[in-house]
């Protein structure tokens, strides 16, 4: 009997145990707890249960399943906050679960990466930084964040391993764009908006918002690189009217770094052969929006007119505050999840217009981990989005025969218009949407090493080298 049916046939025995593992749980619960309740809380059981057993099948799915709600923005999206929060840490659960099982009942152990390594370092250093930290309740949600982040992006890490994996992620990165421009659709459409005012969208941050949309992009222009002939040109028309959309809300939005992003996202696209025409589109819908319609643009210009906030939005004063901070706490930072609350007193010490905000952020990713976790904690934080740039620089040549071009030319467009409206924004160092671009910068050297390795296991003594079968470097993309 091979390896592989020996496998599947301990799977499917597993599945029959844990199925009437569960079957006997419901009917002791029936026979004997007198608990009204318990009935039913028992076939919740085991209807969950059942679920499980299916995921168990789909281990794309269900991260996929955990990944979308996880991106979903804090704002009315969400519904009732109990019930999103219950729902998206059993789905982190659930493909912590399945990824661990499926890990467990193969010969194939789960595909480690620099980025992960470091991910997973950040976080031990972050439980170190608790013995000083002096709220630890703030302490534990932000390390609950950094580890839920660690699990998602360690589980798609090793299910990206094909373009048809792929093709998944981006279909469900389309789904969370199309879904908040339909929400923003709504609310122009069925609520009392201005256009004088900024557009706020089921109570998302407007910067978010403008950032989201940007994160989206690549997997609405997925499609068109994966697609031919008709179908193609239809993809093509639909990426046209969500790039449309994407600056219509940005500009709606009043977000001056999210607009500033998307017109330096049209820019990086001219500078590729493949991406020209999405970027002289772009522009030449924003110039005929400007003037066929221009109360679109009111909002936003009133903004850069009357330069609210400054210059910089009213950061100069969070950043000077910050850094006076980490002076004071250079080497091992206030505690991860304590910046906010360490921030104020000096803020308060440069300002009273915001002595009533006691949760501002230093509006600066570097910073917001610099003042928590030190130095120490800043260099892995710098070491862990070096490691997925580095990455996709030096696979970039090796996974072009897998990879589309032009997915070359619109993952570095899309990663600096986001790093525009980033590197100014508050709580986002460690956002879903930070960990899409990473994944994104990731794709090409896990679809190489896929490759590789496959082109090792099908080579044969007696056959050339798998070295000069495959165009791919082997040494490096196993190394």
């Amino acid at each position: 009997m091979s390896a592989g049916s020996w496998m599947g046939r301990n799977a499917m025995f597993a599945i029959l145990a844990a199925g009437m593992v569960l079957l006997a749980v419901v009917v002791a619960g029936l026979l004997f707890l007198r608990n009204p309740l318990a009935p039913l809380l028992l076939i919740g059981v085991a209807v969950a249960g059942a679920v499980g057993l299916l995921l168990l099948q789909r281990p794309l799915t269900t991260t996929l399943i955990a990944w979308f709600l996880i991106l979903l923005p804090p704002g009315d999206l969400r519904f009732d906050e109990g019930a999103y929060t219950l729902a998206a840490n059993g789905a982190v659960a659930a493909t912590l679960g399945v990824g661990m099982a499926r890990a467990m009942g193969r010969p194939i152990s789960i595909r480690w990466n620099a980025t992960c390594l470091l991910v997973l370092l950040y976080i031990l250093w972050g439980a170190v930084t608790m013995l000083w930290a002096p709220d630890l309740i703030e302490a534990r949600r932000k390390l609950v964040a950094w580890t839920i982040s660690f699990i998602l992006l360690l589980m798609i890490t090793n299910q990206l391993r094909s373009l048809d994996a792929l093709d998944r992620f981006m279909k469900m990165l389309s789904t969370m764009g199309w879904l908040l421009v339909a929400c923003a659709v709504f609310t122009i459409i069925f609520t009392e908006y201005d256009f004088k005012e900024r557009l706020k969208v089921f109570e998302i941050n407007e910067n978010v918002f403008g950032l989201m949309l940007i994160t989206a992009l690549p997997g609405v222009m997925w499609p068109v690189l994966r697609s031919s002939g008709s179908r193609r040109v239809a993809m093509m028309a639909l990426s046209v009217v969500f790039l449309l959309c994407v600056l219509l809300g940005t500009a709606l939005s009043g977000s001056r770094g999210s607009s500033l992003a998307v017109l330096l996202l049209l820019l990086a696209f001219l500078f590729g052969k493949s991406t020209r025409a999405w970027g002289i589109t772009g522009l030449v819908l924003l110039l005929c929006t400007a003037v066929a319609a221009p109360f679109f643009f009111e909002t936003i210009s009133q903004r850069f007119s009357a330069e609210e906030g400054g210059e910089l939005g009213g950061r100069e004063l969070l950043w000077q505050a910050s850094l006076q901070l980490l002076r004071d706490y250079p080497a091992t930072g206030v505690g991860i999840g304590n910046g906010p609350f360490a921030l104020h007193p000096y803020l308060a010490a440069l300002t009273t217009a915001t002595n009533h905000r006691l949760d501002l952020p230093s509006h600066q990713p570097f910073l917001e981990v610099a003042i928590e976790t030190g130095l120490f904690g800043l260099l892995i934080y710098v070491a862990i989005l070096a490691s997925a740039l580095a990455s996709f620089v030096r696979f970039r040549a090796m996974a072009r025969r897998e990879m589309p071009s032009a997915y070359y030319a619109i993952t570095v467009g899309v990663g600096v218009a986001y790093a525009m409206g980033w590197i100014k924004s508050g709580g986002l160092e460690i956002h879903a949407s930070l960990l899409v671009i990473l994944v994104l910068l990731l794709a090409p050297s896990l679809i190489a090493k896929t490759e590789a390795e496959e082109t090792i296991a099908e080579w044969r003594p007696g056959q050339s080298s798998p070295r000069n079968r495959s165009p791919t470097s082997l040494a490096d993309a196993t190394g």
